[in-house]
């Protein structure tokens, strides 16, 4: 049977000026009016507990297709609320980041997997979400390759961040097909290197058609646009992201 096509998310913290509590529901409702499939979570729930939440997203037509945590702490609280809204949400993966504290990877390894292991509680998987700092050396030898050795695949799944990687010097297509199975959500970011500098989706490295295709191979279930850098402005980002994808995966997954 011929794997399902990925479907297109959005990482909220792309449009993190327009969600605040007067703008969350006629944000969301936008992003599903561009045609995204889910959103991802960036600490923020407009006020709204998890049950109303989720019924919001229904009417929209919205799936949750990740909760990223402020910190790692709110994952190793094994009643914090985030918990509650993945249940709700009907998500099955909760993220977060220690990127930039590198230095401290003795004392933050062992907690990730900790956090799989809290996550795995409640029937969820934990996912790390890579910035560029922990590729700070070359493949084989960076921290990146640490966390990797360091950590229980069945309990540290991956959320790769292909901007991120290309911006730390390394390959991501190349990188995310050696990690297989263990990357579950891809954030789709693009990466001018030329200007050093995040840029709409295509202009820079990324192939929308090469990364759709490779999400299908690898079955990895959501693909999700995430930028903090806009030409114009955080909407018009994401509207070149729907019509790039669009070309590169004329039917909807």
């Amino acid at each position: 049977m011929e794997a399902p096509s990925p479907r297109l998310g959005i990482q909220l913290y792309t449009v993190r000026d327009l969600t605040d509590d007067a703008q969350f529901r006629d944000t969301l409702a936008e992003l599903a009016r561009l045609g995204f499939a889910g959103v991802e979570f960036a600490w923020k729930y407009g006020t709204m507990a998890p049950a109303e939440l989720a019924g919001f997203l229904a009417s929209l037509g919205l799936a949750c297709c990740g909760l990223f945590a402020k910190n790692l702490a709110e994952l190793l609280d094994p009643g914090h609320a985030i918990y509650d809204y993945a249940q709700a949400l009907g998500c099955p993966f909760v993220t977060a980041s220690v990127s930039g504290r590198e230095a401290e990877w003795d004392t933050l390894l062992p907690q990730l997997n900790q956090a799989g292991r809290i996550a795995a509680g409640h029937g969820l998987s934990f996912t790390y979400h890579n910035h560029w700092q922990e590729f700070d050396a070359a493949p084989g030898h960076s921290s990146y390759d640490r966390l990797l050795a360091e950590t229980d695949p069945a309990l540290v799944r991956l959320e790769l961040d292909l901007g991120w990687a290309r911006k730390g010097g390394w390959e991501p297509m190349s990188l995310w097909r050696q990690l297989g199975p263990r990357v579950r959500q891809i954030h789709l970011r693009d990466y001018d290197e030329k200007a050093c500098q995040i840029c709409d989706l295509g202009d820079g490295f990324v192939e929308p058609a090469q990364v759709f295709a490779q999400a299908r191979e690898l079955e990895v279930p959501w693909l999700i646009f995430e930028q903090d850098r806009y030409p114009v402005s955080p909407l018009a980002s994401c509207q070149v992201c729907i019509d790039r994808c669009a070309a590169a995966r004329p039917v909807a997954g």
